[in-house]
């Protein structure tokens, strides 16, 4: 079963203020006739860009056979579901695999943390406790 990712709307915002300021730097840089800086600026601007859409594209959970897919971007993370020890709803702010602040906080046995954004938690909740009736959901 997949869940998709929750994106909030600072994190949109984040990504058009980032897009202003580098076309603003690009226009710049082609009014001064610096090639080089235009094309740096302009790379950045595709990195950054790529970087954050893929983020709001590929953003989402999927509950395979034996573990947890955490899909975000361009990063993958598998956790599989005897590791899991809780899971609980937070708005921890620390930098983590979600676009929101309203977050899932997965507590595993090594002792990590990770923080998820889900649209709908309440069925996450539900289907993982299937998957191991010995995670504590909070």
């Amino acid at each position: 079963m997949k869940f998709k990712g929750k994106v909030a709307e600072w994190f949109y915002v984040i990504i058009l203020f980032l897009a202003v300021i580098l076309i603003s730097t690009i226009i710049s840089t082609i009014r001064d006739k610096e090639i080089i800086d235009m094309i740096i600026c302009l790379v950045m601007f595709i990195l950054i860009e790529l970087f954050f859409i893929s983020i709001v594209l590929f953003n989402y959970v999927k509950l395979e056979d034996d573990y947890l897919l955490i899909v975000f971007g361009f990063v993958k993370k598998k956790i599989p579901y005897d590791d899991i020890l809780t899971l609980c709803a937070t708005n921890n702010p620390l930098s983590s695999l979600a676009a929101s602040l309203d977050r899932i906080e997965i507590k595993c046995k090594n002792k990590s943390i990770v923080l998820i954004s889900l649209l709908n938690k309440e069925d996450f909740f539900r289907e993982i406790s299937k998957k191991n009736a010995g995670i504590i959901v909070m």
